[in-house]
């Protein structure tokens, strides 16, 4: 899988972008903020609807952009994407849409092959991988990034995941909202057993399938992350990944019809601090991933360059794993991380990217640090201004 083709209007810094993009690996390079990291978050975008960087997507539209006559200023990204049997383009456009209050919200619209779709088809058609420098909240950082990386991974791999996880994510809100109610004395206590019912089968009925995906996810990402991390500089022997559920602890339930009894139990028993509280305090909205080395959490314990090398792996083990389901390799997207790391493990990366046949996409502020094998094996693009030129 590869995108031969993007095209950005308005986008971030970029006023109007046409590239042809290449197979093997392609170097960005130039200053800071000049627009390389762009090119990568549009890729990512496309691929998953979502921005790894902006808190609201209103921040992806050129902050000059001015629309047209009675239309407000978007921003519209289209990739054409060859893939192992078709070739499919996509399109996805974020539009300004100025509220009543004086603050501003936005809508997208996606297109598959010129099509309208809904924003859930649209992810899958391209499959990416991002390396930040921000990924070592992976090992550092609250268990939310960790559910995220779960999340994106699956939702690009399995359709069905993406749905029941927003059909648990709605579920969720709506339950929570009751037990406020209840809470703030808005809704009558006498009631409370018959509607949590109908939403607690609602809840375990998409929450099962969520931990039953993630926890095999967990173990198939071990066995591909353990020798990855080997290879760049930690001791695979002892890398370790553990699923930290809150409901159906015991690591034999793993189906589905195992799995949601068991959630449903836990909700029994959480009822009352549940009630006390306002909110759901047990499910799959509160699990984590429990990275080790030795039996010591990686990330009170490890050391800086152990942390690094453990978010390389679970990186390039998610790749892998997308290869396996699916049977395509992604686009890999490394975003300036050559940066934070130390020559051996930078080396190390480089060489195994460059092994797999895939599309890699980087960027740097120079070519330091680049090997003249890379650079001659790389294609090389300068970026200034949000204008690329190739060399």
């Amino acid at each position: 899988m590869q995108i031969t083709a993007l095209t950005l209007r308005d986008f971030r810094n970029h006023a109007a972008l046409d590239l042809t993009l290449t197979d093997g690996m392609t170097l960005f390079y130039g200053a800071n903020a000049a627009g390389k990291t762009s090119i990568l978050e549009a890729v990512f975008v496309l691929a998953t609807t979502r921005s790894p960087r902006a808190g609201n997507d209103r921040e992806l539209i050129r902050f000059d952009a001015v629309g047209d006559i009675g239309v407000p200023p978007f921003t519209r990204l289209v990739g054409s994407i060859a893939r192992r049997t078709t070739a499919v383009q996509l399109e996805l456009v974020v539009q300004r849409r100025d509220a009543d209050d004086g603050g501003a919200a936005v809508s997208k619209t996606a297109r598959v092959d010129r099509r309208p779709v809904r924003l859930f088809d649209m992810v899958g058609q391209l499959r990416v991988v991002l390396f930040s420098p921000g990924d070592i909240e992976l090992v550092t950082g609250p268990p939310a990034a960790r559910r995220r990386y779960l999340d994106v991974t699956l939702s690009q791999i399995d359709g069905r995941y993406m749905r029941m996880l927003a059909q648990y994510n709605r579920v969720l809100q709506q339950r929570n909202s009751l037990l406020r109610g209840w809470r703030d004395g808005r809704r009558p206590a006498h009631r409370t057993t018959d509607e949590l019912q109908y939403w607690d089968d609602q809840l375990t009925s998409a929450g099962a399938y969520v931990i039953e995906q993630r926890r095999a996810a967990i173990t198939a990402l071990e066995l591909l992350a353990a020798p990855i991390a080997q290879q760049i500089g930690t001791d695979a022997t002892a890398f370790r990944l553990h699923y930290l559920a809150h409901v159906a602890q015991d690591a034999g339930l793993t189906a589905v019809a195992t799995i949601a009894p068991a959630f449903r139990q836990a909700l029994e028993h959480a009822r009352d601090d549940d009630l006390a509280r306002g909110q759901t305090t047990v499910g799959p909205h509160r699990d984590d991933l429990a990275i080790a080395i030795e039996g010591h959490a990686l990330g009170a314990f490890g050391s800086r360059g152990q942390q690094r090398s453990a978010t390389l792996a679970l990186r390039l083990a998610e790749a892998a794993l997308m290869d396996a389901r699916t049977g395509e390799r992604p686009v890999v997207l490394l975003d300036d991380l050559l940066s934070e790391l130390d020559l051996g493990r930078r080396e190390r990366l480089l060489q195994l990217l460059g092994d797999a046949a895939q599309q890699t996409l980087i960027t740097a502020t120079g070519l330091e640090g680049f090997d003249t094998a890379f650079l001659r094996r790389a294609r090389l693009a300068r970026v200034d201004a949000g204008r690329v030129y190739a060399l």
